[in-house]
């Protein structure tokens, strides 16, 4: 009885396995675009892959493109063809350069002619041609003028959208509050551009946080970079020695919750010098919010058991950004082995940062590290 039943069982297992093997006729065609989201005026790439019945598989020499309103047509000449072909069954794939598109939900239909018969249709699909969705950036602005070394920051930007875009510049803060953010910098397609980052700081300031919107695929890139002038005798032009990045936020930190920024550790031979011989550590707040803020922030080690340091209290006016220097270190576990983790959170959405600075004794030496904070999600 066991043999009688298992054998059915067995022979429609067998038939199903084979009939979803046969389901996928042959020839076919996949149909995917490049970009993914292609924008309006956008230069677009059908990518076509599949499976060809034989060795013959299709090229661009047989490959005919045509557009009739919001549909597109592939179709691939095999009408006289009488080369020789092998007979296995053959992967393929074909790249079909649209060019640019308007804005709307395109068909694609891809054919194969034969001698004698009409096109064939083999694979099908649709895209959807919009707009890019703009997204918001937040970047850190530094600008320390002095008499033989400068600190300041860059920002650049690459367009890899295919068309041109617009960097707008949504606000601009110090420690006063909100400042007048710089002008829109149009950038052209696939090309990179020089943005403007402390042209708008204020006498007195030194750093800023800037908000910054663009379509998406234009990438930013924010440095911090030490320039020296040559000795006297010289033309006094500043040379660059040297930059660090940035941090470039993607999203305002919500009220509440709690971001993580390390490790900052000291070595060795800091830790057994005086205060004035370490590195300073710098605690850079930014309330997004419309109400002042009050920051909470702890350190903590990874010793074992985590101790973690007193909680220290911060208050940042509403809409402002600003930098407490030299923070005491004292009870802080920057000497210990990981260092220190930074646990930061407000009562508004917010941003931060932790930065140090070595003392400036040593020509040429980049002095600053950088610590951007994370959500602890």
């Amino acid at each position: 009885m066991r043999h009688h039943t298992t054998l059915p069982i067995l022979l429609l297992a067998l038939s199903t396995a084979s009939a979803a093997s046969a389901a996928q006729s042959l020839p076919y065609a996949t149909v995917a675009t490049v970009p993914a989201s292609p924008a309006p005026g956008e230069p677009v790439v059908l990518k076509l892959t599949g499976q060809w019945p034989d060795g013959c598989v299709p090229e661009a020499g047989r490959t005919k493109l045509l557009t009739s309103g919001t549909k597109l047509q592939v179709n691939f000449n095999y009408s006289g063809f009488s080369g020789a072909c092998t007979a296995a069954v053959t992967a393929w794939s074909l790249d079909v350069p649209v060019g640019p598109l308007a804005e709307g939900t395109w068909t694609v239909e891809v054919t194969r002619t034969r001698t004698f018969t009409p096109p064939e249709p083999i694979g099908s699909g649709t895209f959807r041609v919009a707009p890019l969705p703009v997204s918001t950036v937040w970047v850190p602005a530094f600008h320390a003028p002095g008499a033989t070394v400068t600190m300041a920051s860059n920002l650049t930007a690459y367009n890899g959208t295919g068309s041109a875009a617009s960097v707008t510049y949504a606000g601009a803060w110090d420690a006063l509050g909100e400042v007048p953010p710089p002008a829109p910098a149009p950038i052209e397609a696939d090309a990179s551009a020089i943005l403007p980052s402390h042209s708008t700081l204020r006498a007195g300031q030194h750093v800023q946080m800037l908000a910054l919107t663009a379509p998406r695929r234009v990438t930013f890139r924010a440095t911090l970079e030490r320039l020296e002038t040559v000795p006297e005798g010289l033309p006094k032009v500043p040379e660059s020695l040297g930059r660090l990045e940035l941090p470039v936020f993607t999203e305002l930190f919500p009220a509440g919750l709690t971001a993580v920024a390390g490790d900052v550790s000291l070595s060795a031979s800091e830790c057994a010098e005086g205060a004035t011989n370490r590195r300073r550590v710098n605690l850079t707040l930014f309330n997004a919010g419309p109400s002042p803020a009050t920051f909470r922030v702890s350190a903590a080690s990874t010793a074992t058991p985590v101790t973690p340091a007193e909680e220290r209290t911060y208050d940042v006016p509403a809409k402002s950004l600003v930098q407490f220097n030299e923070i005491a270190l004292a009870g802080l576990p920057v000497c210990e082995a990981g260092g220190a983790w930074f646990r930061v959170t407000a009562d508004q959405p917010f941003l931060a940062y932790l930065s140090t600075v070595r003392p400036e004794t040593l020509p040429g030496v980049l002095p600053y590290e950088i610590f951007p904070a994370k959500l602890d999600r």
